[in-house]
């Protein structure tokens, strides 16, 4: 098997700087580090980069090729150069990379998402990394839209929105590695399949801190805030014409898209995505825009 790709110190720093994390707290190696320390660095990581790279479907409908390539290079060129994010198998690729880089134990398995709709696991549509840290093992996820505590379970990970509400199936795994080879296979039913939603419907969540608060509609995201550190308590939410946010397991606010130029808006001031003109004209004539 061909060595995996890594990234160098100069990447990895530009990528500390897209997620935010503070100069004092940059690691490159954590190999030396105790067990707790290198935990306490691979939750830090996680939140960071949750909080700052959106789950995102947009290449799908805002691209004039709409090819999800999930190598390690194309993705540190969108994640980091172009501040960009992408769905499951491109940003849980991505922080694969990054976790080998620095020198964690860690493998990706292929995950069955659970759907609410049927009472049923589909088939390997997802995928995520298990960190093992003193012979403890690890499930972590930046790419399926919600936020994974460290006294959750493995093999089937379950959510709830607030303490005292009900827990809600999202994805079951098996214990076995995937190679690159089997994320490029597995990356092709959510990017081609006409059945997978992500074809037909835009998608993109970005996490906030308990530090953020966008209750008053308009207000920008605060990258300083980002940085200061805090829980993951909320999300800003964009699924199809519908932008809505959620803090504290609270509905906040919810709006609707009338046009295709209020949803790049969105985009440009809350997630920091921006595209071509011809990118964005790449949208007009499909079923997911908006006319």
């Amino acid at each position: 098997m061909a060595d995996r790709i890594k990234y160098d110190q100069s990447q990895l720093e530009k990528y500390y700087d897209r997620i935010g994390l503070a100069a004092s707290d940059r690691k490159y190696d954590i190999r030396n580090l105790s067990p707790d320390q290198q935990l306490h660095f691979l939750s830090r990581l996680q939140k960071q980069q949750l909080i700052t790279v959106p789950f995102e479907n947009l290449t799908l409908h805002y691209s004039w090729h709409r090819i999800v390539e999930v190598s390690a290079d194309h993705l540190y060129d969108k994640i980091v150069n172009e501040r960009r994010g992408g769905y499951c198998m491109e940003n849980n690729t991505f922080f694969h990379t990054v976790l080998l880089t620095l020198g964690y134990e860690v493998y990706m398995v292929g995950a069955r998402v659970f759907s609410p709709d049927v009472g049923k696991y589909g088939g390997f549509t997802h995928c995520l990394n298990v960190v093992t840290i003193s012979g403890a093992s690890y499930g972590v996820d930046v790419g399926i839209p919600q936020y994974l505590r460290k006294d959750q379970k493995v093999w089937i990970y379950e959510y709830r929105s607030r303490p005292e509400g009900e827990w809600i199936p999202q994805w079951c795994f098996t214990d076995y590695e995937v190679l690159p080879e089997d994320i490029r296979v597995m990356n092709m039913s959510p990017s081609k399949s006409p059945s997978s939603f992500f074809t037909f419907k835009i998608m993109c969540v970005l996490f906030t801190s308990e530090k953020e608060d966008y209750s008053r509609e308009g207000k920008g995201i605060d990258m300083g805030l980002k940085e200061s550190g805090g829980d993951v308590d909320g999300g800003l939410i964009i699924e199809g014409d519908v932008f809505k946010y959620r803090k504290g397991g609270v509905h906040r606010w919810e709006r609707t898209f009338t046009s295709e130029e209020e949803r790049l808006e969105a985009l440009r001031t809350y997630f920091g995505v921006e595209f071509s003109k011809e990118n964005q004209r790449a949208i007009r004539g499909t079923s997911s825009a908006i006319v």
